[in-house]
């Protein structure tokens, strides 16, 4: 493709991205305008003699879509709720000056909470811990209190209103307050359910507590209008709401308010049960509402949160538990891995050069000393014990925090080394090996002994594996080739009966071994020096053909290990 052709296609995809962005822009709006034109409608049908709606649950929809959606949602939530806005007056008996204020409040309330929550507790913002409610209330108060100024400024300006100044703006402040705290929790935990769902047992048994709460609610609106009528709400609500709270996600206990507040709103505005008692005083009526949704609202709200934190803080200690047993089985696996690392890689070298020694004792003790071949096993003991001290050496660094011994190395070289160290091994179980190594490897840079130590146990690893093989069946493969021009890889594969799928992730875990005889430790060693050296190894198996294992590593890499 050329550069030109790249360049369209970009922009292509550009304008498309811009396009869908406008399309979801205008679909909320329009969704908003609609929930916050409802929501208004209802609100209007209950207006105190100054004008003033009682309960405005609206201004909860827009502030909890833009809390739930974060700032990008800004400009569709203030379009929405202004259109809704001044298409709800309208309908009313608001004149157009007015109408254009009320607009502009109600716009600014949803923006100014949504800022409030975003500088101080970020965009990601949910309702499960009471800090979190309390600053979602605390916003609200703010918001409300600020576009009350406003609002009863147009009361009093345009529209013809004999309340005092401090008594509109109180009315606004009360029923924009009453309607965030009691709707915006619900959107916000619905915009995180939908983000992150909770499970199927969760939402079935947090939909049909609100479900119950419905039917309770419906059955407590059409109970006579009695004094002892009074104490049975909350004898029904509370447990519900409790039981809600603390099993499920904050946002069912939202929902559960949000019923009982509709159902609050509803028999107040449309004079059903006790209060829609025509005896009671318009005023006593308005407050025992406001009583009744506040504190089933916050009673909700910070139950579910405390019960949230809960929830969280035991899952932190569940997770810093496994930690601390992970660090604690890390330490274990260094101390254990010392000792039983040494006693695996040591064992080769000591037996040889227990065996040279008792064949030199044999050339020296005969009639006639061979002192040509005492001297060739004394030459091997020397060997030997230089591979042992060695070998300790390489063992001690691989369990310190820096290692500077490193240097360039070629994994064809290491690959024939361990391949002789292990010529007598191999030839006893008769085990045919198969080389396919790459002339163009590139040199890698790392530790020479410890990458040895990974190739000689990955090598016995493969002729253990075949012990249950036939003979003339038992073939070790070999392989290394380039992987571009910035890694190698090295693979080890036998002909035995393989690695069962269900274990491939355990193999490398530390104390999990196949072997009766095992440690469970010389894999987890061997992932340790590989990652250590920036590479990775893995193993893959159909379990029925063999095993193979192999590992990348980076063939320019100068700062590893420091």
């Amino acid at each position: 493709m050329t550069q030109y052709s790249q360049g369209i296609a970009a922009h292509s995809q550009s304008a498309s991205l811009s396009s869908r962005r406008w399309i979801e822009s205008i679909g909320l709006a329009i969704a908003l305008g609609i929930a916050y034109f409802l929501a208004a409608r209802l609100s209007l049908f209950l207006i105190l003699p100054d004008g003033v709606a009682v309960f405005w649950p609206a201004a909860g929809v827009s502030a909890g879509v833009l809390i739930g959606l974060g700032p990008q949602a800004r400009l569709p939530v203030v379009a929405g709720t202004m259109v809704a806005t001044a298409v709800a007056n309208l309908l009313g008996d608001r004149n157009i000056w007015s109408t254009i204020v009320f607009a502009l409040c109600n716009a600014a309330e949803p923006v100014l909470v949504s800022m409030l929550i975003e500088r101080y507790f970020g965009s990601s913002f949910n309702m499960d811990r009471p800090r979190n409610v309390i600053a979602l209330v605390a916003a609200a108060i703010l918001a409300t209190a600020i576009s009350g100024i406003g609002g009863a400024l147009g009361f009093q300006l345009f529209y013809n209103s004999h309340a005092s100044f401090w008594t509109i703006w109180y009315h606004w402040f009360a029923s924009d307050a009453f309607g965030i705290i009691t709707v915006a929790p619900l959107l916000v935990g619905l915009v995180a359910a939908i983000r992150d769902p909770p499970p199927l047992n969760e939402a079935i048994e947090g939909g049909g507590v609100v479900a119950i709460v419905t039917v309770v609610s419906g059955l407590i609106v059409l109970l006579p209008r009695e004094l002892w009528v009074a104490v049975v709400p909350p004898a029904l609500i509370f447990p519900l709401l409790l039981w809600v709270a603390a099993r499920c996600r904050p946002v069912f206990a939202a929902a559960a308010a949000f019923v009982i507040a509709l159902a609050v709103v509803w028999t107040t505005t449309f004079g059903i049960g006790i209060l829609g008692d025509p005896h009671l005083l318009i005023d006593h009526r308005i407050l025992s509402a406001q009583a009744g949704i506040l504190t089933a609202s916050l009673c909700s709200l910070i139950l579910a949160a405390l019960f949230a934190e809960r929830r969280a803080n035991e899952a932190h200690l569940s997770h810093s538990k496994m930690m601390l047993e992970r660090e604690r089985d890390n330490k274990l696996m260094n101390m254990q891995a010392v000792t039983a690392s040494m006693a695996h890689e040591l064992k080769q070298p000591l037996t040889a050069i227990s065996a040279n020694g008792e064949a030199a004792q044999l050339f020296l003790n005969q009639t006639q000393p061979n002192l040509e071949q005492a001297q060739s096993a004394l030459d091997s003991i020397i060997a030997d014990s230089h591979r042992a001290s060695h070998i300790i050496n390489d063992i001690r660094a691989l369990f310190t925090r820096a290692d500077k011994k490193h240097g360039p190395i070629d994994m064809n070289e290491i690959t024939f080394q361990a391949l002789q160290i292990l010529r007598e091994q191999l030839n006893a179980h008769g085990v045919r090996t198969d080389l396919e190594l790459a002339s163009d490897l590139p040199l890698v840079m790392g530790h020479k002994g410890q990458l040895q130590e990974v190739m000689i146990n990955l090598l016995q690893n493969a002729i253990e594996a075949m012990n249950d093989t036939k003979d003339g069946r038992r073939a070790l493969q070999l392989r290394t080739e380039r992987e571009g021009d910035s890694a190698i890889i090295v693979g080890i594969k036998d002909s035995g009966p393989g690695i069962d799928p269900a274990r491939l992730n355990s193999v490398f875990e530390a104390f999990f071994t196949t072997k009766s005889h095992g440690t469970g430790l010389g894999l987890a060693i061997c992932r340790m020096i590989i990652e250590r050296h920036g590479g990775q190894l893995s193993a893959s198996s159909d379990g029925r053909n063999g095993a193979l294992f192999q590992f990348v590593l980076p063939s320019r890499n100068p700062t590893v290990g420091e």
